[in-house]
């Protein structure tokens, strides 16, 4: 499969705390506006296969979506999950209680770089429509981060927008509308196969998609 070069992508402009404010603001509404992301998120929860021990983090938690999927999973294991929104986390933690998963797990706000967790800790990561909303030249920091806290032999599942093939209209639309706005589209396609092969990851499995006419990658590698 050809694809495109990991630098021919768009750039995000904005800080981490616009980014956590703007989040917050759509926390409430966030499971709404974003219905159409739940179907590959299982999909990529299918794909990262939880076991009773795994210990898993979860970068980008937000309104806790997967962890109600994965926290039920770890019998003997742990869910820790990141995200740098006050009010994501406040509904996730909702969430926790209605379900009864608060002992099985823990939530943390942070931007992520760097990852506040110790070296080989983890068994696997997963991270759905969130590493692409990183900016550029942080995406290979947070790769390495991702490295750093993972286990030898582990695994890692990214949900992502993906650029790894040229972009059809609606995908070229889109970049382009994310370049004109991208405090209403903040996200933007990103070439997610050669940047984790670029950052020490091997690829074992991937699947495309389609969400609205723009391309979706569901990869899993191993660091």
């Amino acid at each position: 499969m050809k694809v495109t070069g990991s630098k021919n992508y768009s750039r995000v402009n904005r800080s981490f705390s616009s980014a956590a404010r703007y989040y917050s603001q759509l926390a409430p509404w966030y499971d709404l506006l974003a219905s159409s992301e739940k179907r590959f998120i299982r999909s990529g929860l299918t794909l990262l296969n939880p076991q009773p021990n795994d210990l898993i983090l979860e970068i980008g938690f937000g309104t806790g979506y997967a962890l109600q999927w994965i926290v039920p999973l770890l019998r003997n294991g742990f869910y820790a999950g990141l995200d740098l929104s006050p009010g994501m986390a406040y509904v996730a933690q909702k969430r926790f209680r209605r379900a009864g998963l608060t002992g099985a797990a823990g939530l943390v706000c942070s931007d992520s770089l760097p990852i506040p967790l110790k070296a080989n800790t983890f068994d696997a990561i997963f991270t759905s429509f969130t590493l692409e909303l990183f900016d550029t030249p942080q995406i290979p920091i947070l790769l390495g981060e991702m490295r750093r806290v993972l286990k030898p032999g582990s695994r890692l599942v990214v949900v992502s927008l993906s650029k790894d093939q040229p972009l059809g209209i609606m995908g070229r639309f889109y970049e382009r509308f994310h370049n004109h706005f991208p405090t209403l589209a903040d996200c933007r396609p990103i070439p997610v196969q050669q940047l984790l092969l670029e950052n020490g990851f091997s690829i074992e499995d991937m699947e495309i998609s389609s969400m609205w006419g723009l391309p979706v990658i569901l990869v899993k590698g191993s660091p």
